[in-house]
């Protein structure tokens, strides 16, 4: 039996819930567990990248069969849930419940429903751990500063910050996390309660090849895809921007970064095999931004021209005021009035430090984002559903696609492009006809940092030997392309190269109810 699940299979047909990692059983059994009850639903995500990250929610209503919590049901806050699906279907086995988990968190909310069949139904809510770092207000640490300048500051780490950071992130009971940033830090006075999330939500610059960048399409998220019990869950975050090269190489276009196919790479699934509603309807962007803007701060003395001997005394060393701005002009179309996008970024700029000059930040990532969001026309909510899509698919975090062979595409160029999942709802139900798992997903303009497009003159110039027909494109997909060339060594080793035994095709789902052509 295999250790992990593979990246290319679909999702199994099954499910297990573990109340405080104890599996529940799937039936009534005259016990005096709980049984839990089919559909329930995840959500997560948010509407907008630059909103406040929200936790992921799963509600499940469960049969108590002894009537053991009904006497008290407020005894099953704060216990802990887990969905992961029924792997061994598959001949997998994982070390630990948690491991390629879709939901991992803590009741927050009980209900008492009527009766059912003389035993009582409870109605459960229960969010995953961004709910806790978002309410762990906690003082410190502040590792790495002189504790006489941290004093009355709530955090305020410098230096090397990752063990701080895992053990802080331990105290929550996260193992692993992955999040990236660079600044110069702006520390919130502990009279302020921030939280965690707080504390990584301000952090929005970070350096690319030795320059600081500001970026708006930051996202939060807890994943568990990962074999090993003791990295699970984990904390992490990804920008939503496209960045891998699409190369024409002849009778194929292939992925430039592990050499797939397009065709089999689950970053770019068809559009016949995305469900939409019979009768979907495109949006324009419901903001529109002229101007971005980052707020920073300054730092000074709380008691200037005071002695050294005197300023040791003071509560605080210094202050930090956030009175600096800086703003970019997004290239619009003409439009009444300026509207702008503030963000409050955690920099500080110090006189005595060229490096941390707000003048020197790029801040062509964010304006590029806001300008792809203004002149993107939405999707509507997609929905994935099991027996279409790989398992990568129905996992409740957010992730970056291409769709060729859209039929908006020539009715709505505008929707071309790359799209970035940042929120929806994963639903299990076991009357589905199809697959017990759907998930519909709402989807934002993510920003290409891959734009070339090849001319007429450069597909000339490939040298392949392969007939026209021999071509296995998808429809629409020359949209997509960025560059020609030979296809790179394929990495059939790498996590992402997947293979075509999960793609599903072949389904017959009638055309009005999918995003093909």
């Amino acid at each position: 039996m295999s250790a992990v699940s593979k990246w290319g299979n679909p999702l199994p047909e099954g499910c297990h819930i573990f109340l405080d990692l104890r599996q529940l059983p799937e039936a009534q059994d005259g016990s005096d567990d709980l049984v839990p009850l089919s559909p329930f639903t995840i959500e997560w995500g948010v509407e907008k990248p630059w909103d406040e990250t929200n936790p992921a929610v799963l509600n499940i209503t469960l049969i108590d069969q002894g009537g053991r919590y009904s006497k008290s049901a407020n005894g099953l806050m704060g216990h802990r849930l887990t969905v992961r699906p029924a792997w061994e279907l598959q001949g997998t086995y994982n070390e630990s419940p948690l491991c390629f988990a879709l939901f991992d968190g803590y009741v927050t909310d009980v209900q008492m429903l009527d009766h059912d069949g003389g035993r009582n139904r409870i109605k459960l809510t229960a969010s995953d751990r961004i709910y806790i770092l978002r309410t762990d207000c906690r003082k410190g640490p502040n590792d790495g500063t002189d504790a006489q300048a941290a004093r009355g500051y709530q955090w305020w780490l410098q230096g090397s910050m990752h063990d701080t950071l895992k053990r802080w992130l331990n105290f929550d009971g996260i193992p692993a996390f992955a999040i990236t940033y660079d600044t110069f830090s702006t520390p919130p006075k502990a009279s302020e309660r921030h939280s965690f999330m707080d504390f990584c939500e301000r952090k929005v610059t970070r350096q690319i090849d030795g320059k600081y960048n500001f970026e708006v399409d930051r996202l939060f998220f807890m994943a568990y895809q990962d074999r090993r019990a003791d990295q699970v869950p984990q904390f992490r975050d990804m920008r939503a921007y496209w960045d891998t090269d699409i190369i024409l190489t002849g009778p194929t276009i292939v992925l430039g970064d592990y050499g797939t196919n397009l065709n089999d790479d689950y970053r770019t699934p068809s559009a016949s095999r995305v469900i939409i509603d019979a009768d979907p309807t495109l949006d324009s962007a419901g903001d529109y931004y002229t101007q971005v803007e980052m707020k920073y701060a300054h730092r000074g003395l709380t008691n200037p021209g005071a002695t050294a001997a005197e300023q040791a005394q003071a509560a605080t060393t210094y202050e930090f005021n956030v009175d600096g701005s800086r703003v970019a002009q997004i290239a619009t179309q003409t439009r009444n009035g300026e509207t702008c996008l503030s963000i409050e970024a955690e920099w500080t700029e110090y006189p005595s430090n060229a490096a941390s000059s707000a003048a020197s930040i790029d801040m062509s990532s964010a304006v590029n984002a806001i300008a792809e969001s203004n002149n993107r026309v939405r999707l509507p909510e997609l929905t994935f559903r099991g027996d279409k899509m790989e398992q990568r698919h129905l996992y409740c975090r957010p992730d970056v696609y291409l769709f060729p062979g859209s039929r908006f595409d020539a009715t709505a160029p505008a929707t071309t492009g790359a799209w970035c999942a940042i929120g929806g709802t994963l639903t299990y139900d076991v009357t589905g006809k199809k697959s017990r798992w759907t998930h519909r997903v709402h989807v934002w303009p993510a920003r290409n940092r891959k734009s070339g497009k090849p001319t007429c003159a450069d597909m000339k110039k490939l040298t392949s030997t392969a007939t026209f027909k021999e071509a296995d494109w998808v429809l629409g997909a020359l949209r997509h392309v960025t560059k020609t060339g030979t296809a790179p060594a394929a990495a059939a080793s790498k996590a992402m190269a997947i293979s075509k035994e999960g793609t599903h095709y072949g389904d017959d789902e009638a055309l009005p109810s999918s995003l093909s052509q």
